[in-house]
C-alpha cells in the first residue's frame, strides 16, 4: 500500500510532465496536427505554409483568392516533424495543404503559381488518391489533421486547378 501511494504521490507531482505534448494549442478555432518531412529542401526554398479552402478550387484565381488564411504564417520545415495549426473559421474545409514557396514576392495573382508548389495534402481516409474533408467544428478544433510534405515530389497548382501562368 505504500508503494502504491509514493507512486501516486510521484506521478501527482509530475503535474502531466509524463504525457505526451499537445500538438494543438488549447484555444485553437481552426486545424492543427502534425506534417512529416521527406525529401530534399530545395536551395531556393523561401517559406512554408499551410492553406485551406472551403470548396475546392477549380482555378488560379480560386487558388489564390480563396486560400485561408489568405496571409499565412510559417510552418518550421527543417527537421524530420512539425506541429502546425491555422485559426479558421468554422466550416468544411475541402483542401487543407502544405504550400511549398520558392524565393520571391507575392502578388496574390494568378502570378504566384510560379512560386508555389504543393508539397502535400490532408487526403481522403478511405481513398488516399483524394483529398479529404476537415470539418472546424463552432469554437473548437480540427486535431490531428497529419499528413506527409515531400520536398522531392512538390507538385504545381496545374496538377490540380486549371491555371494559365506556372
Amino acid at each position: 500500500m505504500r508503494k502504491i501511494l509514493l507512486l501516486v504521490a510521484v506521478v501527482a507531482a509530475c503535474g502531466g510532465g509524463l504525457e505526451p505534448e499537445p500538438v494543438c494549442a488549447p484555444a485553437l478555432v481552426g486545424v492543427c496536427g502534425r506534417l512529416q518531412f521527406r525529401g530534399t529542401i530545395p536551395d531556393s526554398t523561401d517559406n512554408l505554409f499551410m492553406a485551406a479552402y472551403l470548396t475546392f478550387p477549380q482555378t488560379c484565381s480560386d487558388l489564390i483568392l480563396n486560400r485561408r488564411p489568405v496571409y499565412p504564417g510559417s510552418v518550421p520545415y527543417t527537421g524530420a516533424f512539425a506541429a502546425y495549426g491555422v485559426p479558421l473559421d468554422p466550416g468544411a474545409y475541402h483542401w487543407v495543404l502544405a504550400v511549398w514557396k520558392k524565393r520571391g514576392q507575392l502578388t496574390l495573382s494568378a502570378a504566384d503559381t510560379a512560386l508555389l508548389r504543393v508539397a502535400g495534402y490532408y487526403r481522403n481516409l478511405a481513398d488516399t488518391t483524394q483529398p479529404g474533408v476537415v470539418t472546424v467544428p463552432s469554437g473548437a478544433r480540427a486535431d490531428s489533421i497529419n499528413f506527409v510534405v515531400d520536398f522531392d515530389h512538390l507538385r504545381p497548382a496545374t496538377d490540380f486547378v486549371t491555371c494559365t501562368a506556372q
